[in-house]
């Protein structure tokens, strides 16, 4: 090919193949339907936390006010504090459980397969019905929580499980690993799964035991899995509303708040849409730092491996 006719070839603008055309309009009504459903309720939500916004009352733009009182606010504060206490407990608690338990049910056993299906019950609850179970087996009189321990001689009198900040913050701990470990389970099920079995063998003819081979193959070999369910799982419990929500409500005197219930309270409870909307918008860039963080980490696992 001559200099000439690559020149000419070079400068030739490209054409949008018909196909091309075709795929962007097959793909314009679930553009159209992120925008309505996902991209405007996000824009005006973060609008919303700028302004002074009421139920029946428009609002006007404040600036940064209700940032300012919110962070100056005990309540939220405490909010904060509970969200990560909350997030990192029972994440942590999930981890080490899922761990432990998706290894004991990756080995061979009789009725392995009717003890995969019962524990993966709790994911397949939805998580309304969870929280209200929950709710029943806490109940100071009538729960099955504190009828169990009084028949065995442990307690002589019933505990106020969700009526004292103490208790009701582990509670709320118990109650949210209880809902997610299954889903822990399953992707460390999976990801065990798809270790190649010659990793083990080589470190068995290495002299390895089954402990040192957990810490040497499988943990390495699911790092990117743990990471993936880890970020998964602390946006998740993070947004928790309805365990909170449906256990406490956020009492005793707003001590067991999260943000999502401390957005609803101010949102609905006492009708500040905008200062609402402002919970939830701070805490935006926690999760950009966890999902930036965490993917970082990720990429860096795969450039080294």
């Amino acid at each position: 090919m001559t200099t000439a006719n690559s020149k000419l070839l070079i400068g030739k603008p490209r054409l949008i193949k018909p196909s091309t055309i075709s795929s962007y309009m097959f793909l314009a009504p679930l553009f159209a339907v992120m925008l309505c459903l996902i991209t405007y309720p996000i824009v005006d939500g973060i609008y919303t936390g700028f302004t002074d916004r009421a139920i029946g009352k428009p609002g006007s733009f404040i600036g940064f006010d209700n940032f300012v009182e919110l962070f100056s606010n005990p309540i939220y504060l405490r909010a904060v504090a509970n969200s990560l206490l909350y997030t990192i407990s029972a994440v942590a608690g999930k981890l080490v459980l899922a761990m432990l338990a998706a290894v004991l049910l990756t080995q061979e056993f009789p009725c392995r397969n009717f003890i995969r299906a019962l524990v993966l019950i709790p994911w397949a609850v939805p998580g309304l019905i969870g929280a209200l179970a929950w709710r029943w087996i806490y109940t100071e009189e009538g729960g099955v929580l504190n009828y169990l321990l009084m028949s065995a001689g442990l307690i002589e009198e019933p505990v106020f499980w969700v009526s004292e900040a103490s208790s009701a913050t582990i509670a709320i701990i118990v109650a949210m690993v209880w809902h997610g470990l299954p889903f822990f389970i399953m992707m460390f099920m999976a990801g065990m799964a798809a270790i190649p079995a010659d990793l083990y063998e080589a470190a068995s003819i290495d002299g390895a035991n089954a402990w040192k081979r957990f810490w040497s193959v499988t943990i390495p070999q699911m790092h990117d899995v743990i990471m993936i369910t880890v970020m998964l799982a602390s946006i998740w419990t993070f947004n928790s509303f309805h365990m909170v929500f449906l256990l406490t409500g956020g009492g005793p005197g707003n001590k067991t708040h999260i943000m999502p219930t401390l957005a609803y309270y101010f949102a609905i409870g006492r009708s500040q849409l905008g200062t609402g909307a402002a919970v939830m918008v701070s805490a935006v860039p926690a999760f950009i730092v966890i999902i930036v963080m965490l993917t970082r980490k990720m990429l860096k696992s795969n450039d080294i491996s």
